[in-house]
């Protein structure tokens, strides 16, 4: 489980997801931009020195959010395992929240300054160091922990938002898929490597810390290309204040847009709390593996391998199904697997049994957001696609708040994982009911019946 994803999201900046972005994601997520000073750079430097920065940072997202640190906050800092759900729940609700806060505000201020290097390396560099602070963490520091993991999802989300804006100016005419998709797959890789080393070089949940001082290293050593290579292209008589103004302008026009088409903007609201599900679900794995079930760390990270592997597989697998009985019945088998999976999950503690329910969550989780993205991808209006997918990020990074708060606090006052996880039905449950009232639309009937 990867955050790419993890954050997350899906989105310009990942939030916390088992997969790297999706190039289709990124493609329709980026500002445009001419070549600058970007062009004193040979083209395939260039590239190259994008694509290794989403390896390194995929390290962050797998050992820090999603695979280990969240073992060593429970056991080491906290101790007290229902509390310490929800002080990890406060910290990620609290990044994301601060994410899509600042979000719009940055972005507009780059675009408007030229100084989009700048932003980027400033906050990829908070998330680095804070990752070697980490490090020196250790019992009882529970508020400098947070703090820390705060500031560094923030970081991360915010850097990834940056990384993804020069993509239009290093990729060639007609190649910002291609080049989208090797990164996606070089994040991908990078993830199952972070997940190799863990088995070799974490022993136990308390011994296990000099993963982090590799992570840290790797972060930097991947991003160090791109905070060379990459150029800033200052604008003197830039007007930041009224570039975010329109920025929250066209925010708002876009929301206005989707409300008036029916079928995307009950979509919309059906994949909020799905993803808000989903990403939840990522986040607090590990722990419901080796605390609640009693998994070894080794298990653990062996589970993750195989949970990563299915993902992909079940995006393309969707992918076809999708293509014979259409996309929007394929997210809603997906999204029932999802329901069935999760009460599996809760109910057996057979270890062999809980190995296949995972995997068949991780099959559902690449279909799910493979394919919500090629109903989008269908259904928004030609010329405002961009517009659409980026209110669809905004959207899924706003849901990212709610869950992870949602289960520490079920989590902590029952002192139950179970009984925190079941919570997290409900947000599927609402999300398929919403996907059942879906209009079809008569001139897009292929998103809804593969006709």
């Amino acid at each position: 489980m990867q955050s790419k994803k993890a954050g997350s999201a899906n989105d310009t900046s990942r939030g916390i997801d088992i997969l790297p972005l999706p190039p289709a994601s990124r493609s329709v997520e980026v500002s445009a931009g001419g070549p600058g000073p970007q062009a004193r750079h040979p083209t395939s430097v260039r590239v190259v020195s994008w694509i290794l920065y989403d390896f390194g940072m995929a390290w962050f997202s797998m050992v820090v959010l999603t695979a280990y640190f969240i073992l060593y906050f429970k056991e080491v800092i906290v101790g007290e395992k229902g509390y310490a759900d929800f002080l990890w729940g406060v910290s990620i609700s609290t990044a994301m929240a601060v994410s899509v806060l600042l979000s719009p505000l940055l972005g507009a201020a780059a675009d408007a300054s030229g100084n989009k290097k700048s932003f980027m390396v400033a906050f990829a560099t908070i998330s680095i160091v804070s990752v070697f602070c980490l490090y020196f963490t250790g019992p009882g520091q529970k508020a400098w922990a947070v703090f820390l993991v705060s500031a560094g999802y923030v970081g991360y989300t915010l850097a990834m938002t940056f990384y993804n804006a020069f993509l239009p100016e290093i990729a060639g005419r007609g190649s910002i898929e291609k080049l989208s998709g090797i990164g996606w797959g070089l994040g991908y890789i990078g993830g199952l490597t972070a997940l190799v080393c863990m088995a070799f070089m974490v022993p136990n949940v308390a011994g296990g810390k000099s993963i982090l001082l590799l992570t840290g290293a790797i972060c930097a050593i991947f991003a160090l290309p791109s905070f060379i290579v990459f150029k800033d292209s200052p604008r003197v008589s830039a007007k930041r204040w009224v570039a975010i103004g329109e920025g929250f302008s066209r925010l708002i026009v876009t929301f206005r847009e989707i409300h008036s088409l029916k079928n995307i903007f009950i979509f919309l609201i059906a994949y909020f709390f799905v993803s808000d599900a989903i990403s939840t679900v990522i986040v607090f794995f590990s722990s419901y593996t080796v605390y609640t079930l009693h998994f070894t760390v080794k298990q653990n990270f062996f589970l993750l391998m195989l949970i990563q592997l299915s993902a992909a597989a079940g995006a393309v697998v969707a992918g076809v199904i999708a293509n014979r009985i259409g996309i929007l019945r394929t997210i809603i088998i997906t999204i029932v697997i999802w329901i069935l999976a999760l009460l599996g999950i809760i109910a057996f503690e057979s270890v062999s049994v809980f190995y296949a329910l995972s995997v068949c969550a991780g099959l559902v989780l690449g279909g799910t957001q493979g394919t919500a993205r090629s109903y989008m991808a269908i259904e928004a209006p030609e010329g405002k696609k961009a517009e659409f997918f980026g209110f669809m990020t905004f959207s899924t990074k706003i849901a990212a708040i709610f869950g992870p708060l949602l289960y520490g606090i079920v989590s902590s006052r029952t002192n139950n994982p179970r009984i925190a996880l079941l919570s997290l039905e409900a947000l599927f449950v609402l999300g398929l009911i919403f996907m059942f009232m879906v209009p079809r639309t008569g001139h897009r009937r292929t998103a809804y019946d593969g006709s």
